[in-house]
């Protein structure tokens, strides 16, 4: 069989294609204190499996940051000047109570450490999953009073948007113990991202713009935390902060700011909750690492996470 010079051509792209390098490149990476996702070799989030620095009151482990754009820019802060407590992308509490007595504020880390006891990763396709389990260990008697399975789930979803899935499971090793968030009308507690915030911020839901206010707002179950991430393009790029909110036990609605301060889907509010021993408290939530999301393309998205099962 003869092939003409432009089936030639063909055939050599074809052949070309079908070799790795135009493929898709994922893997994870040991660093001192967590591990590294690289896409391609570039930077895509780091997870923090042990204390960067122990002398210091806000240390801790158990979260994601750096989180980096598509660009390989980052995007989250961590030890704050304004709030030293919040980390990257991470989920915490105010309160935690065992037997009616105050045990620890997690959100604050006081009286608590997170120990990670193992992690796993798996790459398959353009997915890439770090699994870690993380026990709650309180620093005064050295109990561990809750264990924590947390799975990251990356995905490409084309050149300009990435998502990154969270599930994170709770479940209670002792009797009597209950998770609360902060003791006010905020009741501030959960899935939070501290972000780099543009000055130029604008945050929307599917029912359209949304003004951050003091107290929650109910918009619906994702917000998108848009403008000019990075300064340089002129198409606004963002993050697109997703969950369950009718899954989630007292949920309070989104905690929104524009500057000095974390995003956060509050649950379960200012009235702690109650987690028996060997029961436990699963949630979801997503990132979508974007530039130039819109609406309809979000709620197609959102769908999608909806579909998704909860747990491996």
């Amino acid at each position: 069989m003869r092939f003409d010079f432009s089936q030639k051509v063909v055939l050599f792209i074809c052949f070309l294609y079908s070799f790795p390098f135009f493929a898709q490149a994922l893997r994870f990476e040991e660093r001192p204190n967590g591990i590294l996702l690289l896409e391609n070799d570039s930077p895509r989030y780091f997870y923090r499996s042990s204390e960067i620095d122990g002398t210091n009151a806000f240390s801790r482990s158990n979260y994601i940051h750096p989180l980096y754009d598509n660009e390989g820019e980052i995007i989250t802060e961590d030890f704050p000047e304004d709030h030293p407590h919040h980390h990257g992308i991470f989920w915490a509490w105010h309160q935690l109570y065992l037997d009616g007595k105050r045990i620890a504020d997690p959100w604050l880390n006081e009286n608590i450490t997170w120990e990670v006891l193992k992690t796993e990763t798996k790459i398959k396709e353009n997915q890439a999953d770090l699994i870690a389990t993380v026990n709650w260990i309180i620093k005064s008697t050295g109990d561990a009073v809750m264990r924590e399975k947390v799975i990251v789930s990356f995905k490409r979803i084309s050149e300009a948007v990435y998502s990154l899935d969270f599930t994170i499971e709770l479940t209670a090793l002792k009797n009597g113990l209950t998770l609360g968030g902060s003791e006010d009308n905020k009741g501030y507690g959960g899935f939070s991202a501290r972000l780099k915030l543009p000055s130029d911020v604008v945050f929307t839901s599917e029912k359209g713009k949304v003004e951050p206010k003091n107290l929650p707002v109910k918009v619906g179950p994702w917000v998108n935390v848009s403008e000019h991430f990075d300064a340089s393009s002129e198409i606004s790029s963002g993050v697109v902060i997703m969950g369950e909110p009718e899954k989630l036990p007292q949920y309070q609605g989104w905690i929104l700011r524009s500057e000095n301060s974390m995003q956060n889907m509050a649950f379960p509010g200012k009235n702690s909750i109650s987690i028996k021993r060997g029961e436990n408290l699963s949630f979801r939530n997503q990132l979508l690492v974007h530039k130039g999301l819109k609406t309809e393309e979000i709620n197609r998205f959102y769908k999608a996470f909806k579909a998704a099962k909860l747990l491996p």
